[in-house]
């Protein structure tokens, strides 16, 4: 995710026509109030120049920029999707499964290009590989060394923007988040169903389910992220204030973070995984999405947080599981978990129901609704 100043949306209105600097900076005069504001508004302009939202000419080569300021250039993003021991394995062969002799193919964030050249190299006449930052121009170079650029059109922008001079009867798209609705996955892809793509599309993936299970989040990990009495009681010796109202507002909801998968796995789970929703791509989307789910114990003890994860049905013969334990040190997905907002003891058997909310903007939510 990109950090900018306050200025970011004045000057990215204000660059919607190509402008010198100067002339930026002396439209958003009035709200200059000093020296500081030009000076924090002009590194602003440097930073959206760098992630190439300033640019037509993005990068042919990786970013010089560390992620996250790098964006999708940065070598850091692509050289932890390629060291992924399962993901791409898994999206290419799924490509593998659905691409047929002479289809077009749609590939939607191509990234590194690697499920278009697949998908070239799996027989299809013409694939259109979009990508909104300058990796796209690296990409046509490894398409071009692996002796299949004559067959992939690289294409720099976003999808609700293009127009295609044919229908495709296939889409792959990699934009499934650590939580899988969370890149917006769902909405790029009925947009692109809808106008991009033949009667009867073969979707890449097709289905995701997520899943929820009830854990024990260590005290370690928990602090981190929830204000704690112990925090309060550092704080107070440390700096003679009392943050008190910091914790007060803290506890009164659910808190969403992801963590690594190979920490998650250490943790104790308290229930089986239980369906949470199950989004099927080739359906148009119904926001926001409301479920409701019951998870129940299979031990006693403390549950302070739910975990999910998921399954995406990517090919007719292969699915991704970006469940905890499957996990490793190399593993590009993070694990998504809510911390309650107060701890429950439970005994085996027990039944907790959740609802969870997802707002069709890559935003959601999950919040207790009663046990018994």
């Amino acid at each position: 995710m990109l950090k900018v100043g306050h200025d970011a949306l004045g000057l990215l209105d204000i660059f919607h026509q190509p402008r010198t600097v100067g002339q930026a900076l002396t439209l958003l005069g009035p709200r200059l109030k000093g020296p500081r504001a030009a000076q924090e508004a002009l590194t602003t302009v440097v930073s959206l120049h760098q992630a190439g939202l300033l640019r037509t000419d993005a990068t042919a080569g990786f970013s010089n920029q560390p992620f996250p300021k790098g964006g999708y250039d940065a070598a850091f993003v692509h050289i932890a999707m390629l060291d992924d021991p399962v993901r791409k394995a898994a999206f290419q062969q799924a490509v593998r499964e659905t691409v047929q002799e002479g289809d077009v193919v749609l590939d939607l964030g191509t990234g590194s290009g690697i499920l278009a050249i697949t998908a070239a190299q799996a027989g299809a006449r013409k694939v259109y590989a979009v990508e909104p930052a300058g990796m796209v121009h690296l990409a046509r170079r490894i398409a071009e060394r692996n002796g299949v650029a004559d067959r992939i059109e690289f294409i720099p922008g976003w999808s609700p923007q293009l127009e295609l001079p044919e229908q495709a009867d296939v889409l792959l798209t990699d934009i499934v988040g650590n939580e899988a609705l969370d890149m917006q996955i769902w909405e790029t892809v009925q947009d692109a169903r809808r106008r991009l793509m033949t009667d009867a599309p073969r979707l890449v993936p097709g289905r995701l389910t997520s899943f929820a299970t009830l854990a024990r989040i260590p005290d370690g990990v928990l602090d981190k992220h929830r204000v704690t009495q112990a925090h309060l009681a550092r704080w107070k010796e440390m700096f003679g204030i009392d943050f008190g109202p910091m914790a007060e507002s803290d506890s009164r909801r659910s808190i969403g973070f992801y963590e690594r998968p190979e920490t998650v796995q250490t943790w104790e789970f308290l229930s089986k995984p239980t369906e949470l929703y199950q989004v099927d791509l080739y359906q148009d989307m119904a926001s926001p999405l409301e479920t409701r789910c019951t998870l129940t114990a299979d031990r006693a003890g403390e549950a302070n947080a739910v975990v999910i994860h998921f399954e995406a049905r990517l090919g007719p013969n292969t699915t991704l599981s970006t469940a905890p334990w499957l996990g490793c040190a190399r593993s590009h997905w993070y694990t998504a978990v809510w911390a309650l907002p107060e701890p429950v003891e439970i005994t085996t058997g027990q039944e907790l129901a959740y609802i969870y909310r997802y707002f069709g903007d890559g935003t959601s939510h999950l919040e207790p609704v009663g046990s018994r």
